[in-house]
């Protein structure tokens, strides 16, 4: 019998939707704002930036994993464990970083208010997904956590590296 998903799981899998839906809406106001000038099209040729294709391709997948992984968590499904926690741990680490950068620059405003609200509700997140009752239901053993690294491994080397 599978158990209903507790408040914990029903909270990350919904900061994850809400990750997923926040890129998207981002990314087509990216696409319709006049600065967009990575794609330029003339009459016989269509050139490409590579930053602004390799940004686009961060941001794509950031949207499809992050929305994967909401629905599968919402169905609890192992994968969505797989795919959404890593997900979690990347946006935990940058908004953590972005608030190290404030309190290092002492900056002390409200964008820094929004962003330490933000750390900690995707440190929530990640903590409820990985107690036992969180592993539980997602039936994650010994054999998940080796897809979850490499996954999470693939993904920071998407942000990190292809620049």
């Amino acid at each position: 019998m599978i158990e209903k998903l507790s408040w914990r799981e029903k909270f990350a899998a919904s900061l994850l939707l809400l990750i997923g839906i926040g890129y998207a809406v981002f990314q087509v106001l990216n696409i319709l704002s006049s600065r967009a000038d990575g794609y330029k099209a003339d009459e016989s040729a269509f050139t490409v930036s590579r930053g602004e294709l390799l940004s686009d391709l961060k941001t794509y997948s950031t949207i499809f994993f992050a929305l994967i992984g909401s629905i599968l968590l919402f169905r609890q499904k192992r994968w969505g464990w797989i795919i959404g926690l890593p997900v979690l741990i990347l946006f935990t680490f940058l908004s953590g970083f972005g608030v190290y950068l404030y309190v290092y620059g002492s900056v002390y405003d409200t964008s820094m208010i929004l962003l330490l609200i933000l750390f900690a509700a995707l440190l929530l997140s990640f903590v409820f997904l990985v107690i036992p009752s969180g592993r539980r239901k997602y039936k994650v053993g010994k054999y998940t956590y080796l897809p979850t690294l490499v996954f999470l491994m693939a993904i920071c080397a998407m942000y990190f590296f292809l620049q």
